[in-house]
């Protein structure tokens, strides 16, 4: 098995269970498709890396919305 094939099974395994959403599972998984098999270590950690990049940016929306719409910090 490779690399990132195992991956993305660890990853299936943690959205099924809700630690991860379906939209990055499915995300990550075209992201590694687009790679391909020969894709190095380094390419996949870069993709995994520009999704937490793409999650974070959500989060630190999402919270300054919840700070100035709601009241809540």
């Amino acid at each position: 098995m490779t690399l990132a094939r195992q991956f993305i099974t660890d990853l299936q395994r943690e959205q099924k269970v809700g630690n991860v959403s379906s939209e990055t599972e499915q995300h990550l998984k075209h992201e590694f498709r687009k790679l391909g098999s020969k894709a190095s270590h380094d390419m996949l950690a870069a993709a995994v890396q520009a999704e937490i990049d793409r999650l974070e940016i959500q989060a630190a929306t999402l919270r300054r919305m919840r700070e100035s719409l709601l009241g809540v910090a």
